[in-house]
């Protein structure tokens, strides 16, 4: 038995380091704002050590928190290593906002942090502290997690070891951390070589288990073939230039807001369709609204949308083996109907949650889990860089109930994908006791306007909830254009 311990990066894990440059970032953006309850000082702002101390008893449930890159010589592939000089106050920082914390100025320090590249040296994540918001009746906790992170074995996430779904949850006692021995270089490419060997056999045995079992063979290979069809058919139409793809910039900034979920769920109800049918038709009808403003008429577009979602459930009822796939959905933004509009795109995610025609990604974690920002990193994981769409749209849906750190009770939860190359936007949904929860992370080159976006995806949200609620008879189809 080797006395050394590490954990080789998946292909696709590594593949996240590579995309990254100066331009790009591949690491996923959580807000939750607080109101501190025990954690508020008499004299004001939020008990900064009890929170860091908690944080240090956290990480021993969340391992690959307290671990870092190291890299297989020649072959130059990444694993993950205990790091033997970890320090929690280089992952854990403490800031406040200007005053009076208004929302706007959260969105600024979160767009100035999600900009800055992780530090490579280090565990791949950090946790901001943000006193001062709401004129310091709250403040937030803003987790930056990258993807390759994110492995079905990599256990628990930060937040979903700290967040309880009750208020007298306490952190478990701390543990003095022991760092396990690294691999040296010549022990990393000797353990490369004698896999390289075992390959062959792990084919072997892999092709003998799927002949063995000829549905499940027959399943994956018309999986996918409909994968490979659809893919073929958006390459060969491929989506029309709007104003927020093109070449991205180094910056960014970030828009939020938060709408009913009791009344989505009535939306969805009138007109025969899905949560996530509301939010892609929001989206839609929020973009028809902007390109008319930037002089773009949207009858010329061809809108198209990559959206992770999970599909199916394990055995036991819950979503610990649901599969998580990339749907490619049109938006109908030349439409002006709500409802018509809502049903072009309810009519294709019942098509394709019939078809099952996306490619599996990842597996997903449990109803309890989705705050440690796995879900969030699972839907952007799953979401192909080689798709040809205009944007990405995650929705992650949460429990309803409230959740707590420290007795601080969680009150709002936003999340932020990062950009693609060619793509100046991405809308992640979050949704938590009640509420949706919409973040808007944007190229500030291509979309300087982001917030006036904003204000028309809100607008889009309320004409829906009306046209539901309109007992008025269905538009015919020639008063649909633009």
């Amino acid at each position: 038995m080797p006395s050394y311990t590490y954990e080789r990066l998946s292909a696709e894990s590594a593949s996240f380091l590579e995309q990254e440059n100066p331009r790009i970032h591949r690491h996923t953006t959580s807000i939750l704002i607080f109101d501190p309850g025990p954690l508020a000082k008499p004299k004001g702002g939020v008990d900064f050590i009890a929170i860091r101390s908690a944080m240090e008893a956290y990480l021993q449930n969340a391992p690959r928190f307290r671990q870092k890159l190291a890299w297989i010589p020649f072959e130059n592939h990444p694993v993950w290593v205990d790091d033997r000089d970890f320090n929690i106050n280089y992952h854990l920082r403490h800031s406040s906002l200007p005053q009076p914390g208004s929302v706007e100025q959260l969105e600024n320090t979160v767009a100035r942090i999600k900009v800055q590249p992780l530090n490579r040296s280090r565990p791949l994540w950090e946790c901001w502290v943000l006193e001062g918001v709401d004129g310091g009746k709250r403040f937030a906790l803003l987790l930056k997690t990258h993807l390759a992170m994110v492995d079905d074995d990599a256990g628990s996430g930060l937040l979903q070891a700290i967040l309880a779904s009750r208020p007298s949850k306490q952190p478990p006692e701390r543990t003095p951390f022991v760092p396990r021995p690294r691999p040296s270089a010549g022990e990393l490419v000797l353990d490369e070589l004698v896999r390289g060997m075992r390959l062959p056999r792990w084919y072997v045995e892999r092709f003998a288990e799927l002949a063995t079992n000829q549905d499940r063979l027959l399943h994956e290979i018309r999986t996918a073939a409909r994968a490979l069809a659809a893919s073929f058919g958006y390459t060969i139409r491929p989506p029309l230039e709007t104003p927020f793809n093109g070449r991205i910039g180094p910056h960014r900034h970030s828009a939020m807001f938060q709408s009913s979920l009791d009344d989505a769920r009535g939306i969805a109800t009138a007109f025969g369709g899905t949560v996530h049918d509301v939010i892609l038709s929001t989206v839609g009808a929020g973009l028809r609204e902007f390109l008319s403003s930037r002089l773009v008429n949207p009858a010329a577009l061809d809108l198209r949308v990559a959206t992770p979602i999970s599909l199916g459930t394990s055995d036991n009822g819950g979503l610990a083996n649901a599969k998580v796939v990339e749907w490619v959905v049109d938006l109908p933004a030349w439409e002006r109907n709500p409802r018509r509009r809502f049903e072009m795109i309810r009519d294709r995610t019942r098509s394709l949650r019939r078809a099952d025609g996306a490619l599996p990604a990842r597996l997903i974690a449990t109803d309890e889990t989705w705050l440690s920002t796995r879900l969030l990193a699972l839907g952007a994981r799953a979401v192909s860089s080689h798709t040809p769409v205009n944007l990405t749209v995650t929705n992650v849906p949460g429990p309803q109930s409230p959740m707590y750190f420290l007795g601080a009770r969680l009150v709002e939860a936003y999340g932020q994908v990062p950009t693609r190359e060619g793509h100046g936007l991405g809308v992640a949904v979050l949704s938590y006791d009640g509420k949706l929860f919409w973040g808007l992370n944007g190229d500030v080159d291509l979309l300087p306007d982001l917030h006036h976006l904003s204000k028309c995806m809100q607008r889009a949200f309320h004409e829906l909830r009306e046209a539901s609620s309109s007992r008025a008879s269905v538009t015919p189809l020639f008063e649909a254009s633009s």
